[in-house]
């Protein structure tokens, strides 16, 4: 079973497994939101997810629709390596494929063809290096932290490869969403629909998950 190392942990996600790190980068709550707000997928459909992590999103869209196309691409060479393995303890490398490397290259180094994928999918980093505490963990740091890329630079990636009519879909804190709205206004996108991820009773609504296209009429 995919040699477990001492500092991880193998855990359930629906009928599939998925292995993390102890300590440092572990999914959220954030991660199904976000993936379950992309949903539904076709078998067609071909799905970027930019700032994968451990794979989860790839893993949670493969449970959950029947599409046969999805990309996760990972800066972080531990985490894509973390990945690639659980693709593969879930038997999907068929259908998802790693990526270790730099997403603000995607749009210089012609991997993909320019507006080649039907959806794009991100949870950006949202934490100005500058500003408040910066994890300790590199690997946690880097995904909520504007350390490797910014927001402006995700969006410039994001539009140049979602197909004409595609989707880009979103999550980020709700105390930023002015922030995203003048972005996604730069780069020619318009908001088809917005939502926010409900909190425990008591709680405020931290985060908000938004679909953007290109050539949409908007909301």
């Amino acid at each position: 079973m995919n040699n477990l190392h001492p500092d991880e942990t193998i855990d359930d996600l629906g009928s599939y497994k998925i292995i993390q790190k102890k300590s440092g980068y572990r999914f959220t709550e954030d991660s199904v939101s976000l993936a379950d707000f992309a949903l539904p997928l076709k078998p067609t459909d071909s799905v970027i997810d930019l700032g994968t992590g451990s794979g989860v999103i790839p893993l949670i869209l493969a449970q959950k629709s029947h599409v046969q196309n999805i990309i996760g691409i990972e800066i972080q060479e531990g985490l894509a390596e973390l990945a690639k393995r659980n693709v593969e303890l879930n038997n999907l490398s068929s259908r998802i494929q790693i990526i270790k490397g730099d997403l603000r290259e995607l749009v210089h180094n012609k991997l993909f063809q320019e507006h080649f994928f039907s959806v794009v999918i991100s949870n950006p980093p949202y934490t100005k290096p500058a500003s408040g505490r910066i994890s300790p963990f590199r690997e946690k740091a880097v995904a909520k932290t504007e350390l490797a890329c910014s927001l402006t630079e995700i969006v410039e990636v994001s539009r140049y490869l979602t197909a004409e009519k595609g989707r880009i879909v979103y999550i980020y804190p709700v105390s930023g969403l002015q922030k995203m709205l003048s972005v996604i206004k730069g780069h020619e996108l318009e908001v088809k629909r917005l939502g926010y991820v409900l909190p425990k009773a008591g709680c405020e609504v931290k985060r908000f998950l938004i679909e953007m296209r290109r050539g949409g009429s908007g909301l």
